[in-house]
């Protein structure tokens, strides 16, 4: 059996400091970008029309740096801000689009017209990060969505266990008239950030029954995935929406979760 100590710590401490109605900004981190950092579109995806017409984008690297629904934008708003990271041990790897930490090799993306990969290698050698972001339509029942799969691969012969963090900056714009301000929440499997007054918002669902909770950031910048902290709840502020899963990998093996973006 492998270690779970870490997986039930990292839990325990999200769910705490969001019973505690915590405030910090511990765990946040610095603002930097390097040469690997991008918040470019690689690919665009489009269903729907009128109140449903859905729209996002991907990089190479595999972070989602624009998504709208009927006109209104949910991320690509100030400093975009949405992407993945692990923490293997006290080593944080993360890529937020607008920053990284600058242990991630370069990408290889392809796409079509339904689906965008992107698979990337930490450059230590230990893991191999695949992220599959899949177009599900709009249809006249609701707006389109963008199932996320995250597959992470442990490259050694050491059976080890992980934290595993989404996350977006949520921030809303329609018109062109921006609004950092919004409404956040969360329950166990989804967490959400909408518009003040309750119209438009974009939500943040696991579909991977693991060790997995749903929280909520009372700031923008992408979290240490090595040290997590939840938002008060709920909250209004300048914030964003996450997943966290804790996980062992045994060597040589892949573990893979998966979560959904849809407008609310």
């Amino acid at each position: 059996m492998l270690n779970r100590s870490l997986i039930f710590t990292a839990v325990l401490t999200l769910s705490s400091l969001a019973l505690a109605q915590q405030n910090s900004r511990q765990g946040t981190l610095a603002v930097t970008a390097s040469p690997n950092a991008t918040t470019t579109c690689a690919a665009t995806f489009t269903s729907g029309t009128g109140r449903n017409a859905t729209q996002y984008c991907v990089t190479t690297n595999g972070n989602i740096t624009q998504f709208s629904r009927g006109g209104d934008e949910y991320i690509q708003v100030g400093d975009v801000s949405e992407g993945y990271g692990i923490c293997d041990g006290s080593t944080a790897y993360f890529d937020y689009a607008f920053n990284d930490s600058g242990n991630l090799a370069p990408a290889t993306f392809t796409s079509t017209a339904t689906k965008a990969v992107s698979t990337r290698m930490t450059r230590d050698g230990i893991w191999q990060i695949t992220n599959t972001i899949t177009k599900v339509p709009a249809n006249g029942r609701g707006p389109g969505s963008a199932k996320v799969s995250m597959q992470i691969k442990n490259l050694t012969n050491v059976d080890r266990d992980i934290a595993i963090v989404r996350m977006a900056d949520v921030d809303f714009s329609s018109g062109g008239t921006p609004d950092v301000n919004n409404d956040f929440d969360f329950t166990l499997d989804t967490a959400f950030g909408i518009e003040p007054g309750f119209q438009s918002g974009l939500s943040l669902t696991n579909n991977t029954f693991v060790e997995a909770t749903a929280f909520t950031q009372n700031f923008s910048v992408g979290p240490n995935p090595c040290d997590l902290n939840a938002a008060p709840q709920p909250f209004v502020g300048d914030g964003s929406i996450a997943m966290f899963y804790g996980v062992g990998v045994r060597k040589g093996a892949t573990v893979t979760v998966n979560m959904t973006y849809k407008p609310i």
